[in-house]
């Protein structure tokens, strides 16, 4: 499947937040899938849209939207979403309900939320609520031609507990298999070895240097389809072993 995912947020353009969610990206790989494209995204209802539009051009099943669903002006993802597909946004009773009961938990007695905090409890029409197990605002699931849609809290504790329990399922693996080489021996020393690699297997071929690379390795990843991922592991394995004598690389597989 082909997973893009967009993240929300006039800040993560401005350097105030690191929009990497690492610990997502980790788990969709560990399901043997991977994000194909990632966008970071201005607070704007048009940027979103035609993001959203890009998504569909380029055949992806599932976009992972984040950011942008609480109460204020600049949290503009909901109404985004429901531009693109062409509904307009209708209170989830429901929602609202677990927004109550979020709400009585934070301040510890019942509380009437204010009519501006009813926007955390809206989905476009015909589209899904996703309860929040660490938060207030719903999140969505939505569908259009094929493409599904899920939108999750910016905030990491909330973000990922809602993408464990709603999101990931959905992953399906993509049949790639990776495995990982750290070798403490520069990039350029390795290219040739890369090369040929690369010539004589199908598979793609990741140099990620360190800079302290003579201490702990330079990372090369390589990914395809498993058989042909561990013969060229064992191939590279034999270039590095009559290159550069001392066995100063480790193998790993941290995907399979």
């Amino acid at each position: 499947m082909r997973i893009e995912l967009l993240v929300v947020g006039d800040e993560l353009l401005a350097g105030q937040t690191d929009p990497y969610p690492t610990e997502m990206l980790g788990l969709i790989r560990s399901k043997g899938a991977h994000v194909s494209r990632m966008a970071v995204v201005l607070d704007e209802r048009g940027a979103v849209v035609d993001e959203l539009t890009s998504c569909k051009r380029n055949g992806a099943s599932l976009v992972i939207v984040t950011g942008g669903l609480g109460p204020t002006l600049d949290d503009i993802t909901r109404y985004a979403v429901a531009d693109y597909l062409g509904k307009e946004l209708v209170l989830d009773l429901e929602a609202f309900g677990w927004m109550k009961e979020a709400f009585a938990k934070r301040h510890g007695m019942d509380v009437q939320p204010r009519k501006e905090a009813s926007l955390m409890a809206m989905v476009p029409r015909g589209s899904r609520a996703l309860r929040n197990p660490a938060g207030i605002a719903c999140g969505v699931l939505a569908e259009k031609e094929g493409m599904t849609i899920t939108c999750l809290p910016g905030f990491p504790k909330e973000m990922l507990a809602m993408f464990r329990e709603h999101v990931l399922p959905l992953v399906e693996s993509d049949g790639v298999f990776e495995s990982e080489i750290l070798v403490r021996h520069g990039e350029s020393e390795m290219e040739h070895l890369f090369q040929l690699i690369a010539k004589e297997f199908k598979v793609r071929l990741s140099s990620l240097p360190k800079e302290n690379w003579s201490e702990r390795g330079n990372l090369v990843v390589i990914k395809g389809e498993r058989e042909e991922v561990e013969r060229a592991v064992e191939k590279l394995a034999e270039l590095l072993e009559s290159e550069f004598p001392a066995k100063d690389y480790q193998t790993n597989h941290p995907f399979q």
